[in-house]
């Protein structure tokens, strides 16, 4: 793992710098890890398909990802974001296609998995804050 500046991090310490999952304590940063697979992808891959079943969800640990809604790129996805993970969380359909610019190294959860995060009254707090915080960002 390494961040932006190609410093060598555990996915330990990378969790804590994604927003939903910062400043949550190491046990519980442990337990999601391990609920996570790690997934390469080359350029032109699709992760989302705009209208299809929300069947996973994903943080980026390397790469940059392109998000389209109706044919029209909206915004970029890179190192510490996570996609698709409103579609898993509401089960609801996907809202944009997101496609792989680069070649990305990404971690990888299902929707069983995420279900989980819901159990922890504080981790279910962040998750929701996430979630209406992107439903009101206009998109970039």
């Amino acid at each position: 793992m390494f961040d932006r500046h190609g410093v060598p991090h555990s996915r330990i310490e990378f969790l804590g710098t994604v927003p939903m999952f910062s400043g949550l304590p190491e046990k519980v940063l442990r337990r999601i890890d391990s609920h996570l697979d790690d997934l390469s992808v080359q350029p032109g891959r699709v992760l989302t398909q705009q209208g299809r079943i929300s069947d996973e969800a994903f943080i980026v640990v390397d790469g940059e990802a392109e998000v389209s809604v109706d044919g029209d790129v909206v915004a970029t996805s890179g190192v510490g974001e996570m996609i698709g993970e409103m579609g898993v969380l509401q089960n609801k359909a996907r809202s944009a296609t997101v496609t792989a610019r680069t070649p990305m190294k990404l971690l990888v959860i299902n929707p069983r998995d995420m279900q989980w995060l819901f159990d922890d009254k504080t981790l279910a707090a962040r998750v929701n804050d996430n979630l209406a915080r992107h439903s009101a960002a206009p998109p970039t």
